[in-house]
């Protein structure tokens, strides 16, 4: 992962800047991120902990057509 420190002027050049990046990474990146997105918020909650694995899993992801 490279990570890059960048100094934005406004809110909405930091959303501008994110849509792209969001939108430059594959499917199955913003798949993980959103799992990992998920169990951090369930570890906040106390309803997760590593080793515990959650009752589901995602079988299958396809992407909007556009």
């Amino acid at each position: 992962m490279v990570k890059t420190i960048r100094k934005v002027t406004s809110f909405e050049e930091l959303k501008r800047d994110e849509y792209r990046y969001w939108q430059s990474v594959s499917h199955e990146e913003r798949a993980a991120a959103a799992l990992q997105m998920i169990l951090e918020v369930f570890r906040g909650k106390g309803l997760y902990q590593d080793g515990q694995g959650l009752d589901r899993s995602l079988v299958s992801f396809r992407p909007a057509r556009s």
